[in-house]
């Protein structure tokens, strides 16, 4: 991380068991039937109400091994936000960096103009404000004519202040989608002014087209010749300067899942109706799929209906929040390939090796509890992946963009982000200089190549990468998420 972005975690034991009979918020889960998550609960008595964008699930505390108090920025921001109002400009941009790094980027704006208000002359805040003014300034559309025509007549449109959305969703999940990719907008723009690195602002809305269905996607794909493209789950497309998605809800695994729990709603649902016509002096026999036929009593049946619908309740949470982890984080990811080259961090595309390009755009992609989780923290879905990986490519190789070419492949991908973010974390000034030779003008007329980034790499880290290949695969190894930090030894 540059060095100014403090990551502050607030580490709790399991032992912050919730007192029944009061009102308690908490925000990591472990379930009884398995599984955790990180999400805003609230619990009251025996009732466990768990919070996601626009709908709630109801549990009851007998449904968990455990919950832990603590872990969500939205709730601990008030109190950081009223104590830093106490103090001066540097305490007020500390606590706009915790905002900035935890995805609160409107109280981070809010909170570095209250820096500068105290300190006119305070660097690097005088830079951030000085770029939030420039992206206050309107941005007009860009020709939308090839991506309503590539989604449609059955497409809306939907705009932010530096972002359009043609989509196919509800006005509830584009307003969410944008709202996301203004945060990100916003975001990127002042981590590098706070560096005094200068960008060019957008000078037109940036575009995204959101396709409904998977098959749509690959469609478009396929007329534009970037078949290549397949295995993707949105791509930045350079020639439009737009990016393109499709719902994660209409393929894959995703899908696949989706519609047995679907089944098995309707299922309950008609013998929640058979249980409540059913006499009370009689006793039903209760035969749903994947279970055990059972005899009970209504008393008994109805509170076995209760518990099986409590952890279909499980399973929907869990699986919405894998689809907004993958969702919303492709959003994050494409738009940070379009900013790169809408700001001309880097001037031309091979300015950057992939591994550079895919790597930084992964450090945006971080969703917890279903939203947008900022800059800061070790990546959910990318750690995994990086501890999964059966052989590591050697950092000489990486550097050179073994294992990039057209398409996803998960395993590089994790790699691009496990070494941009300990660059980012343990070697900030380093990659800083790094990004600068990249940027710097070549006055070669030979293309640009594998071999000149590599170049600049070893002369901003230094010649010795076995060393620093040991370093940065420790650094990355003793990462954990605060669901990892927080379980019970022996809990899996």
């Amino acid at each position: 991380m540059f060095p100014f972005l403090v990551a502050i975690l607030a580490g709790m034991g399991l032992s912050g068991w919730l007192t029944v009979g009061s009102l308690v918020r908490a925000d990591l889960v472990y379930f009884a039937n398995g599984a955790e998550a990180q999400v805003p609960v609230t619990t009251e008595g025996a009732s466990v109400r768990v919070d996601l964008p626009g709908r709630s699930f109801e549990f009851l505390k007998e449904d968990f091994r455990a919950i832990v108090p603590g872990h969500w920025p939205e709730r601990e921001w008030k109190a950081r936000e009223a104590v830093a109002l106490t103090g001066g400009a540097e305490a007020r941009s500390a606590a706009a960096w915790w905002a900035l790094e935890n995805g609160l980027t409107p109280q981070a704006e809010s909170m570095l103009k209250a820096a500068h208000e105290a300190d006119p002359t305070h660097q690097p805040t005088a830079r951030m404000v000085a770029v939030l003014a420039s992206l206050a300034k309107p941005c007009p559309d860009p020709d939308l004519e090839p991506l309503l025509r590539a989604l449609g007549g059955a497409s809306e449109v939907v705009r932010g202040p530096h972002v359009v959305l043609i989509h196919q969703h509800t006005a509830e999940e584009a307003a969410e989608r944008v709202d996301l990719l203004e945060r990100v907008v916003t975001t990127y723009y002042l981590l590098f002014a706070a560096q005094d690195i200068d960008l060019a602002v957008p000078a037109h809305r940036l575009a995204s087209a959101y396709f409904l269905e998977h098959k749509d996607y690959l469609e478009y794909l396929r007329t534009e010749h970037l078949e290549a493209f397949r295995s993707t789950r949105g791509y930045y497309h350079p020639t439009l300067n737009a990016v393109l998605a499709y719902d994660a809800r209409s393929s894959g695994a995703l899908k696949q899942s989706w519609e047995p729990l679907a089944a098995r709603q309707r299922e309950l649902a008609i013998w929640k109706t058979t249980l409540e016509r059913l006499p009370n002096d009689r006793r039903l026999v209760i035969q749903l799929r994947g279970e055990f036929s059972r005899t009970m009593s209504r008393g008994q049946a109805r509170k076995y209906l209760e518990g099986l619908e409590r952890d279909l309740r499980r399973r929907q949470l869990l699986l919405e929040l894998d689809r907004r982890s993958i969702d919303l984080g492709t959003a994050a990811h494409e738009m940070v390939h379009q900013l790169v080259a809408s700001s001309r961090l880097a001037p031309h595309h091979d300015d950057f090796p992939l591994w550079l390009h895919e790597g930084f755009a992964a450090q945006f992609e971080v969703i917890r509890g279903g939203r947008w989780a900022g800059v800061g923290r070790a990546h959910d879905l990318r750690l995994p992946d990086w501890r999964a990986i059966p052989r590591r490519t050697s950092l000489p190789l990486l550097i050179e963009d073994q294992g990039f070419g057209r398409g996803y492949q998960r395993d590089s991908y994790a790699q691009a982000w496990a070494l941009v973010f300990f660059l980012r974390k343990e070697r900030p000034q380093q990659f800083l200089t790094f990004l600068d030779l990249l940027r710097a003008p070549d006055t070669t007329e030979a293309p640009r190549s594998k071999q000149r980034s590599a170049a600049a790499f070893r002369q901003a880290f230094g010649a010795n990468l076995e060393d620093l290949q040991t370093d940065w695969q420790r650094y990355v190894d003793s990462l954990k998420t605060p669901l990892e930090e927080s379980r019970k030894p022996g809990v899996r």
